[in-house]
């Protein structure tokens, strides 16, 4: 079996090139496609968060924004209470629900809600902006209250509506409350991550989360209670939580160089500790690891002219030094329909590449025994050259 080697930090700009009597080896750059293949992701996932010293029993998670690929994961799949985190999957639900400058008359249903709090009183009007603005930075059980009813008439409505965008992001959950205050509203860290990237693809959320500070119509500044997006160099958001139940939550998303990541904390023992593991994996992300298209080809002489087969770009983040190989066929030939071909990353099978021939022989020239006969000197010039690696 052969392959095309190419490491992350050397190929960023290009990948090894062989040349020799019977093939060449080129990598043509692509853009990034929208996601890894899952065996990729997976591989990618594998490395344990043990470096980031995250307290036993915490669930943490960090994954690239741009494709959802996890990059570094621990115990990131047991359902558990995420408190005023579910607020994120709230504000999917009620700007699905209620559009922007709509007016909301506050009802009796504020009364007596127990928790953190928007400060809302029957009788007020208020818009939808205001009130999310209240639920996303004050985290206000109020304003989640408020919102649901105003988007289907009840809490219990409401959570069906929650249920459903969780649906149609693959989760198969059933929020409790709309405000995260039992302990029925859980999800794993990896759920809230892919959440979490849903809410940051809105920009009537996106626009609130990541704002320190926010001014209402009437003057009044609202101050983002989520600590982590002043502190953080590049913070773009999201969202804490906290029950005695849950502990301590918090997705935290960053931008850097064009680049967004997105942590998720669950389970912290402090407010300290959670903003500390959130920003340890944000910096590894941004300074250890690349976001890059794995690419790998193979060129066949032929007596008609080249036949080449490249892997089409896939998006995919690895350690800076690893390694990507093509286990490209010793006895690849011409005429065949390659469909894929299996990537290695340092040596570990991780999931098939699609391949696409891109054929440059000349077929206005007609076929004969000859050609045949000189395309089978050009196989026996084996081994072939190949390129390939990451971009």
């Amino acid at each position: 079996m052969s392959g095309s080697v190419g490491s992350v930090r050397a190929s960023r700009l290009s990948g090894a090139l062989l040349l020799l009597a019977s093939v060449v080896g080129a990598v043509v750059p692509t853009q990034p496609a929208d996601a890894a293949p899952d065996a990729v992701r997976t591989l990618a996932a594998a490395q344990d968060a043990s470096f980031i010293a995250a307290p036993a029993g915490t669930s943490v998670l960090l994954l690239e924004a741009a494709t959802g690929q996890a990059i570094v994961s621990t115990d990131a799949d047991r359902r558990r209470p995420i408190a005023s985190a579910v607020k994120l999957v709230t504000a999917l639900a009620v700007v699905e629900a209620l559009p922007p400058g709509r007016v909301i008359l506050v009802g009796e249903e504020v009364r007596g809600i127990e928790g953190s709090s928007y400060g809302l009183r029957p009788g007020e009007a208020r818009t939808v902006e205001d009130l999310l603005i209240g639920l996303l930075l004050r985290s206000g059980n109020d304003a989640a209250v408020v919102l649901a009813y105003a988007a289907d008439g009840s809490e219990e409505a409401f959570v069906l509506r929650m249920q459903d965008v969780l649906r149609r992001l693959g989760i198969d959950a059933l929020p409790a409350s709309a405000s995260g205050l039992t302990d029925g509203d859980a999800l794993t860290a990896t759920e809230l991550g892919m959440v979490a990237r849903a809410a940051l693809a809105e920009p009537r959320i996106r626009s609130i989360v990541g704002s320190p500070e926010l001014e209402l119509a009437d003057g009044l500044r609202v101050e983002n209670r989520n600590v982590f997006v002043r502190q953080f160099s590049g913070a773009t958001g999201l969202k804490t939580g906290f029950t005695s139940a849950a502990g301590y939550t918090l997705a935290a998303s960053a931008r850097r160089d064009g680049r967004e990541l997105v942590a998720v904390v669950l389970g912290a023992p402090d407010d300290l500790t959670r903003r500390d593991v959130a920003a340890r994996l944000l910096d590894y992300g941004f300074s250890q690891t690349l976001l890059s298209s794995v690419e790998h080809s193979v060129i066949l002489r032929t007596s008609r002219g080249p036949v080449r087969f490249a892997t089409d770009g896939v998006a995919v983040t690895l350690p800076l030094e690893a390694r990507t190989a093509a286990a490209w066929s010793p006895a690849l030939r011409p005429d065949e329909d390659v469909r894929e071909v299996d990537i290695a990353v340092d040596g570990r099978p991780a999931g098939p590449a699609t391949v696409t021939r891109r054929d440059a022989r000349d077929t206005t020239v007609p076929s004969g025994l000859g050609l045949a006969l000189a395309d089978g000197v050009y196989g026996a010039l084996r081994p072939f050259g190949l390129s390939g690696g990451l971009r």
